[in-house]
């Protein structure tokens, strides 16, 4: 230990203290921040004006009950929509009205039904943007229910118990634990895809990090003065453990930054359901799967930086490295969709993939005690596996140069070092 210390420090010390890492860390929870709160805060000011729209009715029975019904659509107290009449005359003067005016910029858009939409129950809306989906849903219902109210009323049913047989269902989402229930609207996903991305996010600027050191110093030759004093083994360890430290130290910023956000945004956030309770073994469980995962995927940088001369080479070897990493992260969706499933079960005991797809099931739907724990045992022993192989490849491929090493005399490194 006394001659890993050493190591550890100077690799904590040298890249805690460099602009990079100081910018990466704090400007990173910012721009998380912002990529949470942005939409929502450019979607209410998009909200800001009523959208100007116009409705024909081809129909001559519809037309009433949708106005009514769009006028009465509000966002936080104000009209979502303004009513213009149209103009008189046919439909199709109707419409080549509307459409000057949508082009002309004084309406957003017209909604157009036609004859037959009794019997086919299609409509259409014309505008310049349609790509205000939120708008254009809400449009797409209440033409949907005025369609579906006057059929019923046509076969005899009072409009009173129309309205009442047909009301939309308010459906209110509570998450039970062992602490009671709570509501949640989406809260909990959006917690795990955040923390799962700061899991991969970390593992893998820490690790690419950690390879480029390593470059580095076999470039410049630094790392021949090294191992005269200090072997190969403890200069592997103690740039894993140091680099490692780096990373766990960036982890704890940013999640220090998510608790004080929760602590004083909390009651906006509550409000928009997006601050769920964090029990406390979700935040264990994090810590433990991002320290297991960085020792995996260190251990391949460091044996891609050791085996190469360039960062050059090295880009055509990090593909393979972080594929896995990548293609958890993109499954973390559908693990977390159905947490409970086969294919979630078996994927999240795929070591390469367990660090970000067993917390996603873990904050999703907690598995039994037994699958975490049989998910870290595989973790550990491919962690010791390639490490142990990682550390082969060092001993030699550090102190090699020129050609770049094919795969097969990197496994003799392995078999003979």
């Amino acid at each position: 230990m006394s001659r890993i210390w050493p190591v550890v420090r100077r690799e904590y010390v040298e890249r805690v203290r460099s602009k990079a890492f100081l910018i990466v860390t704090l400007l990173a929870p910012v721009l998380m921040g912002a990529f949470v709160i942005l939409p929502g805060v450019l979607m209410e000011k998009q909200r800001g004006r009523a959208l100007r729209i116009a409705v024909v009715d081809e129909t001559g029975v519809l037309k009433e009950g949708v106005e009514r019904a769009l006028a009465n659509q509000k966002a936080d107290g104000r009209e979502r929509f303004e009513i213009r009449k149209a103009e008189g005359g046919t439909a199709a003067t109707e419409l080549s009205a509307l459409r000057e005016e949508v082009l002309e910029g004084r309406l957003d858009g017209y909604v157009r039904i036609p004859e037959d939409a009794l019997k086919t129950s299609q409509a259409e809306y014309h505008g310049k943007n349609v790509s205000n989906f939120l708008d254009l849903s809400l449009v797409q219902k209440i033409i949907g229910e005025a369609l579906l109210t006057h059929r019923l009323v046509g076969e005899g049913i009072e409009l009173s118990k129309v309205r009442a047989l047909t009301s939309a269902a308010d459906l209110k989402t509570l998450r039970v634990s062992t602490e009671g229930e709570k509501e949640d609207r989406g809260g909990s996903f959006m917690l795990a895809f955040l923390m799962a991305g700061m899991l991969y996010t970390t593992v893998v600027i820490w690790g690419q990090a950690l390879m480029n050191g390593v470059i580095e110093e076999k470039t410049n030759r630094a790392v021949e003065v090294m191992v005269a004093s200090i072997p190969t083994s403890t200069l592997f360890m103690g740039k894993l453990l140091g680099v490692g430290a780096v990373g766990l130290t960036q982890f704890f910023v940013w999640s220090s930054c998510l608790v004080l956000a929760g602590v004083f945004g909390g009651p906006a956030l509550a409000a928009l359901g997006l601050l769920p309770e964090v029990p406390a073994t979700d935040v264990v469980a994090l810590l433990v799967f991002f320290v297991l995962g960085y020792f995996l995927y260190a251990a391949f940088y460091a044996a891609i930086g050791a085996s190469v001369n360039t960062q050059q080479e090295a880009q055509s070897l990090i593909f393979p490295v972080l594929m896995p990493l990548i293609l958890a992260f993109v499954l973390a969706p559908s693990v977390l969709s159905n947490p409970e499933g086969s294919v979630s079960t078996v994927l999240s005991f795929i070591p390469p993939l367990t660090p970000i797809l067993m917390f996603a099931r873990i904050v999703a739907q907690r598995p039994p005690s037994w699958q975490i724990g049989l998910a870290i045992v595989l973790l550990v022993l491919t962690i010791a596996v390639v490490n142990w192989c990682a550390a082969r490849i060092y001993r030699v491929g550090i102190l090699m140069y020129g050609k770049r090493p094919t795969l097969p005399e990197i496994l003799r490194w392995i078999r003979a070092a």
